[in-house]
Order: C-alpha cells, then structure tokens, then sequence
C-alpha cells in the first residue's frame, strides 16, 4: 500500500481526489473489511497492555499487591483442576442462572400486566420506584436477618436487584408494539394464550436478550457480594478468604472465573440473538 493511501486509511480522511478510484475503493473495503473483523484487535492490545503493566508492577511491588502472571496463572489451574473448588464455582454459577431466571419470570409477568392494565401499573410504579432508591447493601442486610438460609438470601437480593430492569424492559417493550399490529393480529379473534404466544412474545425477542445482558452482570455481582458479606460456600466466599490470607493471586484467579462466566453467557446470548434475527419470518400474521 502506498503512502497516501495509508495515510488515508488511517487517518480516516473523507477526501479520497488523491488517490484514483481503484485504491479509493480498495482502501474503502479495506476499512469495511478491519472494521467487521470479528478479531477486535484494539481489545486485545489493550488487554495485553494490562498484562504487561502488571508484570511490570510485580517486579516494583510486593506480591501480595502485584503477583506475577505466571503464579496467578499457576492458581487458576490449581483451581479449576480441584474438585471441591469445581463444586464451588458450579454452585455460583447454579444461584446465578436460577435466580436470574425466575426474575426474568416473575418481571415479565408484571410487565405485561402493567403494560396492558394501567392500573396495574399505577399500583406497581411506587413499589418499583421505591426499590430503586434503597441501596443494594441494604437489601443484603435485610436479607440476613430476615432469612436464615444462604440460598433464600441470594434469591431476594437478587430478585429485588434485577427486577426493575427486567419489569421496566418488558413493560416498555409490550407498549412499543404498534397499534396497527395489535389490530391486525386481534382480527383473528385469537385468545388472550395466542394473543401472547403470537405477538407479544415475538415482539419482545430483542427487548428481552437485552434485558438479560444487561442483567446477568448485574445478577453475577449480588450474587457474589451475598457471597462475600454473609456466605459459607461459593466464590464469593472464596474471595472473603483470599482477602483475609492476603492472597490476590487466589483473588485473581477466582475473578478471572467469574468474568469467563459473563463473557460465556453473553457470547451464548449473542448467538441466540442472531440464530433469531436469521430465522424471523417476514413481518405479517403467520399462517
């Protein structure tokens, strides 16, 4: 590539009377082509600066602050290969998906009533509202005394966490289908199942895989502070005595975990989402 047109390339210039139209629209594909690489290497650069960053600390810093990379990484193997410690991750990760995911149910409930009963939603509104301003070490105070076992503690604070998100993305999603649509489908004369089954539910596919990435961040990070203030077991636990053996290796390695986790679970609703959007029929009433 010559000169000019790296120049052009790089520094994003509109103005392509430079170059001819051949290397203006070569340059042009190149652009398309680097900007839908499915490798972001800008990421992964800055990842790799991280690291280096931190190897470079370990050697100014006492481990217990910066451990080297290859003792952090020494630790995750030793504890992914530990079966009581897979049980443990296993365990977190089991809260997290069903806690999450009967607050996806119980939300979406509550959505749809208030989206189609206003005064459904008048009633609902101040509670949500009210939630909103407690903060959340509040409800994990709340939690401890009021329930006695851990499990029962993880699923209140994680459904008193997340559900505005989920009630307020359902809500919104069922009052954004168009008028015209709601005509065309109640035409059919179907039932209040079908009328859900076949437009609200179909409609609401992009708000709800929203919905879940946007909380299952948030739900991976109650979980883990019930964990951590008033839990026995799972890897919030693991972090409290890694904090109390000053261990940031172990700290490390489990955090290293819990972000596969997330980025796992969001990788696999990503791949939902485009297996929908690939298979969504043309808009209509379907046969």
């Amino acid at each position: 590539m010559s000169s000019a047109r790296f120049l052009s390339t790089v520094l994003g210039r509109s103005s392509t009377a430079a170059l001819s139209p051949g290397e203006a629209g070569e340059d042009q594909t190149a652009v398309r082509a680097w900007a839908n690489s499915p490798v972001n290497v800008e990421g992964i650069g800055a990842l790799v600066g991280l690291a280096v960053a931190w190897q470079i600390a370990s050697h100014y810093f006492p481990a217990f602050l910066f451990p080297p990379l290859q003792t952090i990484a020494a630790t995750l193997v030793s504890t992914v290969s530990d079966p009581a410690m897979l049980s443990t991750i296993g365990l977190t990760f089991l809260r997290i998906v069903v806690s999450l995911a009967g607050t996806f149910i119980l939300a979406s409930a509550l959505g749809v009533a208030a989206a189609l009963h206003p005064r459904t939603d008048r009633i609902l509104e101040p509670l949500i509202q009210l939630k909103q301003g407690v903060p959340g070490v509040c409800w994990i105070i709340f939690s401890i005394l009021w329930f006695k076992g851990m499990e029962a503690r993880i699923a209140f604070i994680v459904v008193i966490s997340t559900l505005p998100s989920f009630y307020y993305q359902v809500r919104d999603g069922v009052r954004g289908i168009s008028l015209e649509l709601w005509q065309m489908v109640r035409a059919w004369r179907p039932t209040r199942f079908q009328m859900l089954l076949k437009l609200i539910l179909p409609a609401l596919r992009p708000t709800l895989l929203t919905a879940w990435r946007i909380n299952l961040g948030g739900g991976t990070r109650m979980v883990i502070t019930a964990e951590l203030l008033a839990g026995v077991s799972g890897i919030g636990y693991q972090l409290r005595t890694a904090e109390e053996q000053f261990r940031m290796d172990s700290a490390v390695a489990w955090t290293v975990i819990l972000v596969a986790f997330v980025l796992a679970c969001d990788a696999i609703l990503k791949a939902v989402e485009r297996r929908l959007r690939l298979g969504a029929p043309a808009p209509g009433i379907a046969a």
